[in-house]
């Protein structure tokens, strides 16, 4: 693909639903490394790029904050790409590509592409949705992805549906937004490309509006308000929205029905994607004439976060592919939204449900009188991420709380986060000079006590009773230059075990690139567990509360 690509091409196809039209266009446009985020030339504009960045603060003033790293021709990387802009149903809209992630810090996160409109004026918006992929130019083959958002799956094309407005009328939860994507793409990969990239794919456009603000009159009626107090009142669904199903007294089979579905009480849901019963695409149940059609509307849903999606693994036994498909019908009488109040209570108790310590002590530790406060002093303590080796979980400079009470290890299962002293095996790998008698480790317990038949695998992948390691992606942190992890598993303890036994865990980091773990010194002994992460804390831009 060359410069002088086409930004947009003609109209494909118009779709009636209804009595509701909805126009779909397709688009392709080039994603070149000279194309990179301009520098600001004004205070206002270097004010507004920082406002805006999503990266932790050190990121952003430790370094150029337009570049990330280098190609091993010597080219950089920009830290986003900004295709030009391109007209569909004369909106203008921009692709933005941030080949290491928009929370890269000092090694790669997952390859992140956003869609971002560009209103005219204020007030403007646009109901779209969207897929896109992402192609290398010198086959024209598009790069892999790790999920594919809404419906219907797929390997390489990622989809969603959202109200697009002016950012001061974007409400995420309500399903509006700027620019919105996913970080789902092989940094590496995406880097490998960067000579000759382009994006293309399809934009169905289902209404425009103007003069949407939250000022006009009357209030509380349009622009993000109007949203809100739609979403509070919720009569009917719209693709983009944040879900929370409830457990509704003499309900209880709906509920149960639900749940085999993967859909729990309390539990975050946005609808990715939604289509009418012939399999139409729509935006919102509204767009329905009678209730029978709305019930049939089926909804693309997805949890908020990857850790909540292992839970719900964990809680069912097995994995399901995200998105799961649920009819309107069956969400209507057990399901509100964030706005409302009626869904308080149940994220709260699925919250405690989840990890009940947790919470518990992160809301004592929020009332607690500061003399108290002291005297927990050696049970409640922060910890500074020292390295890349929890990445993209945790990056390097991220403070976390952490709580050190007696029988930590007792309270965590498979898939947690945990800290550790040192055991013998890994002081040998470090040098006992190096580690002094308070430090501690952090990595993700895989394998508990009595898990067979672990194995190193190809590309450092590890495989426990015949399956997959639990955790992220572990390949979406940038290679460490030198491979020395390489050279550390040539012998590494951990590459073929039989049998844990029953005081001893397999750990990992996120970053199999550059953590020094199970895999190379053995296993953990569930001893030296001495602490699990209740909440980061540092930087407040990425303040969370665990589990993670």
């Amino acid at each position: 693909m060359c410069g002088s690509m086409i930004l947009f091409l003609q109209l494909l196809f118009i779709t009636f639903t209804n009595g509701f039209s909805s126009n779909t266009y397709s688009f392709l446009v080039p994603l070149t490394i000279s194309n990179k985020r301009p520098k600001p030339t004004s205070f206002i504009e270097t004010f507004n790029e920082l406002w805006n960045d999503p990266r932790p603060i050190s990121a952003i003033i430790s370094k150029d904050r337009s570049n990330v790293g280098e190609l091993d021709n010597g080219q950089t990387i920009p830290y986003c790409i900004i295709s030009d802009e391109f007209d569909i149903d004369g909106e203008l809209f921009q692709i933005l590509l941030y080949p290491r992630g928009r929370f890269v810090q000092h090694t790669s996160s997952p390859a992140s592409a956003y869609l971002r409109y560009l209103p005219k004026q204020y007030g403007d918006e646009v109901d779209i949705g969207w897929r896109l992929q992402l192609c290398n130019g010198n086959d024209d083959e598009p790069l892999p992805i790790s999920t594919s958002g809404g419906l219907p799956r797929s390997n390489t094309t990622w989809s969603a549906a959202m109200t697009f407005s002016t950012e001061m009328e974007a409400v995420e939860s309500s399903g509006r937004t700027t620019d919105w994507g996913s970080s789902i793409w092989n940094s590496q990969q995406i880097c490998n490309s960067l000579d000759d990239l382009y994006c293309k794919g399809e934009i169905t456009v289902f209404d425009k509006r103007s003069g949407e603000s939250s000022f006009a009159w009357p209030p509380f009626q349009r622009g993000a308000i109007g949203a809100v107090v739609k979403a509070a009142k919720r009569q009917s669904y719209k693709v983009g929205e944040v879900i929370v199903p409830t457990a509704v007294k003499g309900l209880e089979t709906e509920v149960e029905a639900l749940k085999e579905q993967f859909v729990y009480p309390g539990i975050d849901y946005r609808i990715m994607t939604m289509t009418d019963k012939d399999d139409t695409p729509i935006f919102t149940t509204d767009s329905l004439d009678n209730e029978d059609d709305k019930a049939r509307a089926i909804l693309a849903l997805r949890p908020c976060g990857w850790k909540t999606q292992q839970q719900l693994w964990k809680k069912k036994g097995k994995r399901t592919d995200w998105p799961v498909e649920v009819t309107a019908g069956q969400l209507s009488k057990v399901t509100t939204t964030r706005f409302n109040f009626d869904s308080t209570i149940p994220r709260i108790t699925s919250a405690f449900q989840r990890d009940w310590f947790t919470y518990s002590l992160a809301l004592a530790v929020a009332l607690t009188p500061i003399p108290a406060t002291l005297l927990a002093r050696n049970f409640i303590s922060l910890y500074d991420i020292p390295s890349a080796s929890m990445e993209p979980t945790f990056l390097k400079g991220d403070v976390l709380l952490v709580e050190k009470l007696p029988g930590v290890y007792k309270r965590s299962h498979l898939g947690d986060v945990v800290l550790f002293q040192p055991p013998d095996s890994l002081r040998e790998v470090m040098g006992s000079n190096t580690i002094s008698s308070t430090s501690l480790f952090v990595k993700r317990i895989v394998g508990l006590p009595g898990d067979t038949n672990i194995k190193l695998v190809d590309d450092n992948n590890v495989k426990i009773n015949g399956v997959d390691a639990v955790g992220p992606d572990r390949s979406l942190c940038e290679d460490e230059p030198l491979r020395l992890i390489d050279k550390l598993l040539e012998n590494g303890k951990g590459k073929d075990i039989d049998k844990l036994a029953d005081d001893e865990l397999y750990v990992l980091g996120d970053c199999k690139a550059v953590s020094v773990d199970s895999r190379v010194w053995g296993p953990l002994p569930t001893g030296d567990v001495k602490g699990r992460p209740i909440a980061r804390v540092w930087p407040p831009s990425r303040f969370a509360l665990g589990p993670f």
